[in-house]
């Protein structure tokens, strides 16, 4: 499925904004010496902070001015949201009925979950009969923070949209392709732990065993890399294909689900993987 939010988010910043701003007269040139205004003006200052702290003898306007802007802030905390409650499911029971998700696949992805991220004593129950009753909340769009490139302080916002079986906009059914952090730094090649995947569900589970436990989950089908994860020599990307186990389903908590991931149908349930969308996720993979 071929997705058009990372377009949206380069050209508002880059291309909108800039025109807005501009005279309209030789207005590229405007855009652009905007652009790397922006830029320019923190790598400044960035320089001028590092000078203080070697020593360097600087005006008092130059102190003054570093004092009353902040350039080394850390970035706020921006958690993930999900959104678009969905009133067709109440418990786990009804997976299979939604989402056409068998309610086995659910279970054993949820115990795979609960026994290797979860402490001891915070595991899901492991008997099936008890996670089918467990209350849920299906939900059907995830918003993912995500810094933009060579910024502190400015997210772009990822829109993840995961339908299941419903239409999208009187078309078929979206699901998108996310990255997934599903490893160390040193697996899968040139995409250094990161894995794409299609989010297949969106889940709010709550365990009653405990006051105020809560879960958000996401279910995802993984894809596989070719030849481990090298880069090709034909078109310098990276290659994955579905895995065999195409059915099986891995729940995974929000939290490591990182972006969009913008993928090529290369036909034979194969992709490639686009890593040059923007600068932030070239960036990453290499």
């Amino acid at each position: 499925m071929y997705s058009t939010e990372f377009g949206e988010l380069a050209h508002k910043p880059q291309i909108k904004a800039g025109w807005r701003q501009s005279n309209k007269n030789d207005a590229s040139l405007q855009i652009v010496q905007r652009y790397s205004r922006l830029h320019g003006i923190p790598m400044r200052l960035l320089n001028l902070e590092s000078l203080r702290h070697c020593g360097a003898d600087l005006s008092p306007d130059v102190v003054e001015q570093l004092d009353t802007t902040s350039t080394t802030t850390a970035p706020g905390i921006r958690r993930r949201m999900l959104k678009g409650m969905r009133d067709d499911l109440s418990n786990m029971a009804n997976f299979n009925r939604v989402l056409g998700v068998s309610i086995q696949i659910i279970c054993r992805g949820l115990i795979r979950y609960s026994w290797h991220d979860l402490p001891p004593e915070h595991r899901l129950p492991e008997d099936p009969e008890i996670l089918e009753l467990l209350p849920v909340e299906l939900m059907t769009q995830l918003e993912i923070p995500v810094l933009a490139f060579q910024e502190m302080e400015i997210y772009d916002i990822h829109h993840a949209r995961c339908r299941g079986a419903l239409n999208f906009r009187n078309h078929g059914s979206r699901n998108d392709w996310v990255w997934v952090r599903a490893g160390t730094e040193d697996m899968y090649g040139a995409l250094r732990g990161r894995l794409p995947a299609m989010l297949v569900a969106l889940f709010i589970i709550r365990d009653d065993r405990f006051e105020d436990r809560v879960r958000r989950l996401a279910g995802v089908q993984f894809v596989s890399t070719v030849n481990t994860g090298r880069i090709s020599d034909i078109h310098s990307l990276v290659t994955v294909q579905m895995k065999e186990d195409a059915q099986e389903l891995t729940v995974v908590d929000i939290g490591t689900i990182l972006g969009l991931a913008h993928l090529i149908p290369e036909g034979d349930r194969r992709w490639i993987v686009n890593s040059r969308i923007n600068l932030r996720t070239f960036n990453k993979v290499y």
